[in-house]
């Protein structure tokens, strides 16, 4: 049997959840790549979102001394006969974050790339590191922030970030 004491936990869990057609997935493999050449600080990446969307929910949540919690938003189109099935997963899945009070970001982005670069400062804000630098904001380029920022309603984000692309 092996020793498992020998393997040194991670510097930061990162937690991927989303809905279907958030492109969870892509968002996850892509943190994968992105934070696999990192020597200095060590990630560990769970995808989550098909755990906690089985029907035994999210389980006994995992211990990391910091852990990043990212929700992909629903901004990407979804076919229409799929629609309720999405919000209706994200709904749950905010519900069971906000049980746990857990303090999650949700990412947003018409690409692949956008996603990622967000997903990329989350986790730089609670685990920095030299994979996640290049993708810190200049401190001049900080918006202040809106008083709806936390309220988590998912057509207040759209509206919101809807807005900000136009």
């Amino acid at each position: 049997m092996a020793d498992d004491s020998a393997v040194a936990p991670p510097d930061c869990l990162v937690t991927v959840l989303g809905a279907c057609h958030s492109a969870a997935d892509d968002l996850a493999a892509a943190l994968a790549e992105a934070l696999a050449p990192t020597p200095l600080t060590s990630y560990s990446l769970d995808h989550a979102s098909q755990r906690w969307l089985a029907e035994e929910g999210p389980g006994p949540l995992p211990y990391a001394p910091a852990h990043c919690w990212l929700l992909c938003g629903l901004d990407l189109p979804c076919p229409p006969a799929l629609r309720e099935r999405q919000q209706r997963e994200d709904a749950w899945l905010r519900s069971q974050l906000a049980a746990a009070s857990l303090v999650f970001r949700v990412i947003y982005g018409a690409t692949a790339q956008q996603r990622l670069s967000q997903a990329l400062r989350a986790i730089d804000s609670v685990a920095p590191s030299a994979a996640t630098a290049r993708h810190r904001p200049a401190a001049s380029s900080q918006r202040l922030r809106s008083r709806c920022e936390d309220c988590g309603d998912p057509d207040c984000e759209r509206r919101l970030f809807t807005a900000l692309r136009d």
